[in-house]
This record gives C-alpha cells, structure tokens and sequence, in this order.
C-alpha cells in the first residue's frame, strides 16, 4: 500500500541535499518552470532555502540551468529534485528526474539518482523498495556512502525494524567527521534499540564482545531493565564497562544513563487508594493484584517499601479526608483513586502536596497539576492512535460503527475529532443496538445500502418493466473504524461482509478482543485491526514473566481483567519514573499496559502495540512510524 501521509510527515521538515559529481545527461524541456513562477535566475537560491521557499528555489536551479554544459545541469537538477521533494511536490520531482539519463558507466551519477528515487519511496511510504534497491557500496566517497546508510537507517525504522535500523547507523558512524553528526547518530542509535523490551534485546544479542551492536544492545537491556529494578544498575554497568571497554556509547551516552539512575528514586511509603465494594470492586481487586505483584517481582525493594490500602468505597469519608489521611499516615507517594467522580473532586484541591497517580482521568483539566498526575485506560485514547494509524497509512475517507450510548458516542467523537485534525474525513457515523443481534439496519446505512434500495424502489415505482437488482454500497470508504465489545464485533464483521464490505479495512479498538486465543470465535472477525497492549498481544516468549503466573493463579479473573492487573502493575513502576518522565518530556517508559509518556497536562498516555487477526489468531503488525530524517547539514552544498 502506498503510504503517502506517512511519506509526508518522514520528510517534512528535512532534506537530503545531495553533493552532486558533474556527469552527462540529456537536457531537460524548459517546461519544467512553471510560467507563472516570477523567479529570477538572479535571486539567491541559498536565500530561498533558507526562507523555506523551496519550490522557488527548485525553479529558480532549473532557470540556472539553461545553456548550461550537460554535466552542470545535471547537478543543479538533482538538487531541484530534491528541493521539490521538501515541497511535497513529488509528480515535479519525478518528471525533472524522468529528464536525467543514468549512465552504466558513472556509478556516481547513478548512486546519486538512487538517492532520489529512495526519497521519493519513503515519502510514499515504501520503505522495503529503499531497501532493495539502495545497496552500501564501500567503493563510493563517503559521501555518499553516508547518504546510503541514512536513507536504509529511515527506511528500516519506518519498516519497524528497529535492530537493522541501528545496525545501518552503527555502519554509518565511521564515515562522520563532524562531532555533532555523531552524536545525533549515536542518539539514533540508542532510541532504535531502547524499542525493543529487555527480553528481545537479550535473545536478539548473539554477538560475543567486543561487538560495537551487541554492546548497544546490552547497555540498552541494562537501562530498560534498571527501571524495574535500579538496585542492580550499578552492578551491571560496571560488568558492562569492563567488558566493553572502548564502546562509543561510553562517551555518548553514559551521561545521560548515570543522570537518569540518579533520577530513579522509588518512594518508600505508598498509599493505594482503592474501592473494595461497590461496582468498581472487582476492577478495583485486578489493579490491587497488579500493582503489588509488581512490588514483589523487585525484590530489592521489599524491606524498605511500605505499602498501605485504603478503601475509597466507605461512605464514611470523602477522598479529601481519605488524602489527608494518607499525608498524615506519611505517605510519599498517593495511587488512587480509581472512580472517575473522586478523582475530579481531588484535582479540585489546590495545595496537593504529596504526589498523586490518579487511575483515572477528569474530562476538564485540572487548574493546578504541578503534584498531580493522571493514569488511566481511556478508551477515546485508543480511537485518536487508530486515526492516527490510519492517516499514517494514507487513508483519508472514514465510516463509524458505534454503540448507541455515552461510550459510544465518546469514541466516536474522539475519532472523529483527531482524524480530521489530520486531514481525514468522516463520511458516516451509524450506531448499533448493544441487544440486537441483528445490525443489517445500521451497517446498510453506514454503506448507503439503504440509499440504494430507496432508489431502486423509485425505478421499479415508475418503469413498467422488471429490473434487475443488486444493492450497491458506497466505493469511496477507506476503512471502517469500529467501537464493540468481542460479541458484538463477532456479529458486525461477518454481516459487513455479507453486505458487500468484505475488502474494506476495519480497524477497532481494545475492547472487541478479550485476551483469549479461541480460534473458532476469532475466526469471524478475521482482518480486523486493533490496537492493544503488547500484556495482551505479545506471544509467550517475548511476554511479561508475570502474565504467566496471573493466569495460573487467576485464570477466570485474567479472562476479564488481564488489562487491568497490567494496568496496576504500570502505576506501581511509573512512581520511580515520573519525575524523571516530568523532567524530560520527550523521554517513555516501556510498560506492560502501553509505551507510557507524561504530556504537558501530567497525563501519563499510553501507545500502543497493532494485531490483526489471521485464521482466528493475533498476528503482531509493526508500529507504524513517522520519524525525522536527518539527513542535511553534513551535506549542504551550493551548486
């Protein structure tokens, strides 16, 4: 699938000025300038570049170019290539490169034409094409040789194979002169590998030492795992640093490691503010088990870290009292609460003093948030990544599927709101009844089927003569977002088929899988799409060790709460973190329930993991990325 969206926001904001080598080539047709373009050949390129008037600037090359010898115009149309590549002018960019003749003789010329081409494929979004065609040649000038390397390390990233990624960059590294080129590199290097979790980098590593990427990716295990643990941190560093004595990332990075470390201080009195009885007990009881499973797995903490419950259910007292219960307690840390109500009320109290991880999140902000922070599975969360996804994919045209209701209409909003924040378009928004198994009404709707058969009844009404009849629905949908829980999506999905939708993409959120491989029932919504946690759709080997103990201890509970004991788990190891999370806004935290960030509300987000569902079984698709190409100052040239 051409993923141009996606192509845009990888290329947006840089660009690859290539060092062009003259060669030979055939002229290009002066219609290539637009005739309304005013530039003059006089006017500074470099200005224009500078101004972000790059379209002027290709233009104006393209002018420059004019009598020139074959050889000069080929590099002044390359560099207007590019430029308009920056522009997101693609057709102009392949037309003016269309112009240019590769010579089997002049492997530079032809290097430099690829270079092109694999920018044109990563801003439509096919990275496995940079990939194949773009090959490092140790021959070339380094260059260009970097400009090779660069391009397969975004092309690797946005195919999420994140290793090959930092292997590309670690292959770069000793062809970059310039000390601060390398030190982004390293950076590059480092963010690749802290993706992947402890357990994929320790089975991934087969290199002995001194291997630069084995050594990479120890020292990443060591840093992801430090957060569950920081006690064993100075232990293993040391042993890294003796087995990796001359590694890059010892000038690099070990700052930054040290300074996080000495950020990491778990507090050692916690309050947990549940409730344990009422509708949200059993919820409740999930993330209790959850979050001191997860103190118990750190055994180093266990002499020294308090832990005390209080119950939020009694109607005795109001969760102010119940906070300042937990400070006079001595309590360094509050988790709670977990009712959506209480949680409003205690982002009413202006002088909280003591740190505060809700589990829950207020639909306003909070007027003061400095020791407040909200964490919580929110379902419209879910429906913004699955715009997102879909707008990375190039996908522009959206029909809804919802439940009648307030959480239906939420997800649907909130869908509908980021997705045309990025462009997108809403055609449909048809809502379903939870109780009636039949959903032909709403699904005809939201393809226009109904619309359909209105006008067919119209024809049949007014011509005397039989007609034959096949209901068509609408052909400019994309794909369709779907809100349901695992009874319902197993209706909607065979009956969207059935109704003639069966090549439309559905995706859906966490709610329509309950965590459970039962092929037989899965089979009817094979295709679709979700977004969940990787607790939910890691296989076994790569799982957290404790999901395994969960479903041997509480299988019946896992069945409906496994998210929930993730959840709870993520609150108790986020309270070592959120200072250094608060501290560094572009910084993330690998937990079980999501990727977790702080924003600048103190909101703890989550991002998600991708399944799909193949003959009644989750199949694990890639994250889709848009990073930055970085690609530019080393290689910044005039013509």
């Amino acid at each position: 699938m051409t993923l141009q969206a996606l192509g845009k926001k990888l290329l947006h904001g840089s660009i690859i000025i290539l060092t062009i080598i003259t060669a030979g080539c055939e002229s290009v047709n002066d219609t290539m300038t637009r005739p309304d373009d005013k530039t003059r050949p006089t006017e500074n390129t470099e200005q224009l570049i500078q101004e972000g008037q790059f379209s002027k600037a290709a233009n104006n090359l393209i002018r420059l170019a004019r009598g020139k010898p074959a050889t000069e115009q080929t590099s002044l149309f390359l560099r207007a290539s590019s430029l308009f590549i920056k522009n997101s002018q693609i057709d102009e960019a392949k037309r003016l490169l269309n112009q240019i003749t590769p010579d089997p003789n002049n492997k530079i010329l032809n290097t430099q034409i690829n270079h092109i081409n694999s920018q044109i494929s990563l801003f439509e979004g096919m990275p496995e094409q940079v990939i194949n065609s773009l090959i490092p040649d140790p021959s070339l000038p380094p260059r260009l040789q970097i400009v090779t390397h660069r391009l397969r390390a975004q092309a690797y990233l946005l195919a999420g194979n994140t290793l090959e990624s930092a292997r590309e960059r670690i292959a770069l590294q000793p062809l970059l002169t310039d000390p601060e080129q390398s030190r982004l590199n390293h950076e590059q290097i480092w963010q690749s590998l802290r993706q992947l979790t402890p357990l994929a980098l320790k089975q991934l590593n087969l290199a002995p030492p001194p291997d630069i990427l084995g050594g990479w990716m120890e020292l990443a295990r060591i840093s992801i795992s430090s957060i569950l643990d920081p006690a064993t941190f100075e232990t293993d560093l040391a042993k890294w640093q003796a087995t990796y004595p001359d590694h890059p990332a010892r000038q690099w990075i070990m700052a930054q490691l040290l300074n996080r470390y000495q950020t990491i201080k778990r507090p050692e009195k916690l309050a947990l503010i549940l409730p344990f009885s009422g509708k949200l007990a059993k919820p409740a009881i999930a993330i209790r088990d959850g979050f001191l499973a997860a103190h118990y797995q750190n055994q180093s903490n266990l002499a020294r870290t308090e832990i005390k419950i209080y119950d939020s259910s009694k109607q005795s007292q109001t969760i102010e009292q119940i906070y300042q219960q937990a400070v006079t307690d001595g309590a360094e840390f509050i988790i709670g609460p977990l009712d959506k109500q209480q949680v409003t009320q205690l982002a009413n109290i202006t002088d909280i003093k003591i740190p505060v991880l809700t589990l829950n999140q207020t639909d306003t902000l909070p007027s003061v948030t400095g020791n407040f922070f909200q964490f919580g599975l929110i379902p419209e969360d879910e429906a913004r990544q699955i715009a997102e996804r879909a707008s990375l994919e190039g996908l522009i045209r959206a029909t809804v599927i919802t439940p009648k209701g307030a959480w239906g209409d939420r997800l649907a909003n909130a869908f509908k709101q980021r997705f045309e924040e990025l462009g997108g378009t809403v055609l449909e928004i048809s809502h379903y009844n939870f109780n009636n198994p039949d959903l032909s009404g709403p699904i005809k709707r939201m393809l226009n089927l109904d619309e359909s058969q209105r006008r067919y009844n119209r024809l049949k009404n007014a011509l005397p003569t039989e007609i034959k009849f096949e209901p068509r629905r609408r052909q400019d949908i994309d794909f369709i977002f779907m809100a349901a829980f695992p009874k319902q999506a197993r209706l909607i999905v065979p009956q969207l088929r059935f109704h003639h939708a069966a090549g439309i993409p559905v995706y859906t959120t966490s709610h329509a899988y309950n965590g459970k491989e039962n092929v037989n029932d899965n089979r009817d919504i094979n295709g679709v799409i979700l977004s969940d946690s990787a607790w939910i759709l890691s296989p076994e080997s790569t799982a957290d060790p404790l999901r395994k103990t969960f479903f041997q201890l509480w299988p019946q509970s896992m069945d409906h709460y496994a998210r929930l004991y993730a959840f709870g788990m993520d609150a108790y190891r986020l309270l070592g973190q959120i200072k250094w999370l608060h501290l560094n806004p572009n910084e993330y935290f690998n937990g079980v329930s999501g990727r977790l960030y702080l924003n600048q509300q103190n909101q703890i987000k989550r991002i998600l993991q991708w399944g799909q569902f193949k003959r009644g079984r989750i199949s694990i698709l890639e994250n889709i990325k848009a990073p930055d190409i970085d690609l530019n100052t080393d290689l910044l040239i005039t013509p």
